[in-house]
Parts: C-alpha cells; structure tokens; sequence
C-alpha cells in the first residue's frame, strides 16, 4: 500500500502535513515563525518524514505545491548553502522508506493541507500532531479521497 501524504505552508509563518490513505492516517502542524517559503516547505517535508516513520509506513507518495522545494529534494546536488541542511536530512529521511516519491502538484489540489494551515496560522504552541482529522478538514478529506476535479484560474 502507497501512502499519500500532502504539504502546505501559510504565507511562511506555519507549515502544515497531512497524511492520507483514503482515510486519516496522522498529521501536523508547526508554528516556525517568519521563513522563507521553500524553508517552510522543506521544513514540512523533514517533519512529515519523520512522523511516516515513527507510523511505521514503508511505502510514501509526497505531493507538495512548491516545485523549488521538490526539485531540491529530488536533485543530486545542493546549490544553495543556507538550505543544505535540511535538504540532506530529507534525502537522507527518504532514504529509510522502500519506497518514496516526491513530486510537484498545484496548490488546488492540496486541499486538506491549505485548511490546516489557515487554521494553524496563528496556533500558539510550535507543534500539533492531530490522530485524528479535525472536524473542519472532514469535507476536504473527503473530496479529495474521491479524486474529483478542481479547476485552476491562470492569469494571461
């Protein structure tokens, strides 16, 4: 069985990450305060690694809606100094799974992530972990398990 998790940040104050199998498997969220977008996201990602393992999942399928992130994650090198820490602890987390892929997806298609994040924006403590969906993610969760269509407005 493939686990399908996604990823989400709030404006880079949060980050957020859930993990779905059809049904709720486990999630997160993390207060980090002002960073950089692809820090947040990449901060989930270790994060979201790391809650996979401590569930025992061996087979991972990661979406996430930021391609600069992904494409570090996926890279063989590391271009960028400030983030080669956390992107070594990712490839060397990925690396513990008999199967893991990381791949790019819209923000559309991320829903439950974006309702935990705008929920989590303003979350006092730094760390949530949810075992079970809260109650406002129920509807998303379950659009997105039915594999229905969202449409994407693209400016010209």
């Amino acid at each position: 069985m493939v686990h399908h998790w996604e990823i989400q940040d709030w404006q880079g104050v949060g980050e957020l990450s859930v993990i779905i199998v059809g049904e709720w498997v486990g999630g997160f969220s993390r207060a980090i305060g002002a960073t950089t977008s692809v820090q947040a996201k990449l901060r989930a990602l270790k994060d979201g690694l790391e809650l996979a393992i401590d569930l025992g999942i061996l087979n991972l399928e990661i979406e996430m809606d930021s391609l600069v992130a992904v494409e570090l994650a996926n890279s063989i090198t590391t271009p960028n100094i400030f983030l080669s820490a956390i992107v070594t602890d990712c490839r060397s987390l990925m690396e513990r799974f008999e199967l893991c892929s990381l791949k790019h997806i819209f923000r559309e298609a991320n829903g439950c992530a974006d309702l935990l994040a705008k929920a989590g924006y303003a979350q006092s403590p730094d760390f949530l972990s949810f075992s079970n969906a809260p109650t406002y993610l129920l509807e998303a969760l379950a659009f997105d398990v039915s594999n229905a269509t969202r449409f994407r407005l693209i400016s010209s």
